[in-house]
């Protein structure tokens, strides 16, 4: 059952280009927090907005959902993150700014996100910036065997997957 789990997960990130060009239909349909978002925002984000009170910049903590969500101490008319609405949200203001005063991260960090990572961040802003429990405190869920079009090709529960996974990226198994 873990298996089943981990091999989900895994699938569930493969979802860009090997160039890194990015497309909305190349976005996960539900963007999720544990799997897409916590790993961007812990790479690239937590050094100077993470847990660290520290290295704390700005006031701003992105990886508790009631800090991102209030009111930024040095603009009070600004949240860091309005979920359902990505344009109003400073953190998707600054990650997409294309002046380099303003973008996140900045430039003398040399820490950098990509388009993907900027459309990823900004789906799930806009599906409602839901933040999840650490996936260690989440108990497992035994999921459905999804239903395949080519069902002749899964040998066993794993494969169903695997075989969803495929068709939703219109491929084919080999041989």
């Amino acid at each position: 059952m873990k298996f089943i789990i981990i091999i989900l997960g895994a699938l569930s990130l493969i979802s860009c280009k090997p160039d890194g060009n990015t497309s909305e239909q190349l976005l996960p349909e539900m963007v999720s927090y544990n799997f897409h978002i916590r790993p961007i925002l812990s790479d690239k984000c937590f050094v100077c907005h993470g847990p660290d009170a520290n290295k704390r910049q700005a006031g701003l903590r992105l990886d508790i959902a009631d800090s991102a969500y209030k009111a930024l101490e040095e603009n009070p008319a600004l949240h860091a993150v309005v979920p359902g609405f990505p344009d109003a949200s400073a953190v998707y203001q600054r990650i997409s700014a294309t002046d380099s005063s303003l973008l996140m991260p900045p430039v003398d960090s040399n820490l950098k996100l990509s388009e993907f990572d900027v459309s990823m961040i900004k789906k799930w802003i806009k599906q409602g910036a839901k933040y999840e429990p650490h996936w260690a405190f989440i108990a497992p869920v035994v999921p459905s065997i999804p239903e395949v079009k080519n069902d002749g090709w899964p040998k066993n529960e794993i494969d169903f997957f695997i075989a969803a996974k495929l068709e939703e990226k219109n491929l084919e198994p080999n041989d």
